[in-house]
């Protein structure tokens, strides 16, 4: 009977992640998003909302084909959870949405961004040729409380994601 019980638990803990993960790249789903936010910051909460995506992603899918696609999603959504204090999510398509909480300062997290851009950097993917990842990211600091904050928090890191395109590759915007 025991065993029965722990096998029904550990089926549970499956179907639990499986409904808060992005079954490719292994980061949270929006569902598995907003519960991670709830849990782990209080309502009264301060961090950085952002939005990141990949650098001409569709030219990577054209080139190479949507298998080599997924592996830099994979790959990418993997360097984005080495963020500390973060919790990370797959949007769709190659949009991601990074929340931090835990650094309150612009200098802090910059060197969180630093240290993504050299991670992404790394990607090694023989298949992608020439082709060079890189990213766009917006980041908009928020303090208050999350649930009033957070959809003028998330419009604001995604525009600011839209100014990064309009630079160089792995460019980051911060307001």
């Amino acid at each position: 009977m025991a065993n029965m019980i722990q096998v029904e638990e550990e089926y549970l803990n499956h179907l639990i992640y499986i409904s808060e993960h992005d079954v490719l790249t292994g980061v949270l789903n929006r569902y598995g998003l907003k519960r991670k936010i709830g849990e782990l910051f209080n309502p009264e909460g301060e961090g950085f909302l952002c939005v990141a995506d990949i650098d001409d992603f569709k030219t990577i899918n054209d080139a190479c084909g949507h298998m080599i696609g997924d592996l830099v999603l994979r790959a990418f959504g993997q360097c984005l959870n080495g963020i500390r204090h973060s919790s990370v999510a797959r949007l769709g398509g190659d949009e991601f949405f990074v929340f931090i909480g835990g650094i309150k300062t612009e200098e802090e997290v910059m060197k969180e961004f630093e240290a993504l851009k050299d991670r992404v950097n790394a990607i090694s993917i023989p298949e992608l040729g020439n082709l060079k990842i890189t990213f766009s990211l917006g980041a908009h600091y928020f303090k208050g409380n999350i649930d009033e904050v957070k959809a003028i928090a998330y419009t604001k890191a995604d525009k600011l994601c839209y100014e990064s395109k309009k630079k160089e590759g792995n460019s980051v915007t911060i307001c």
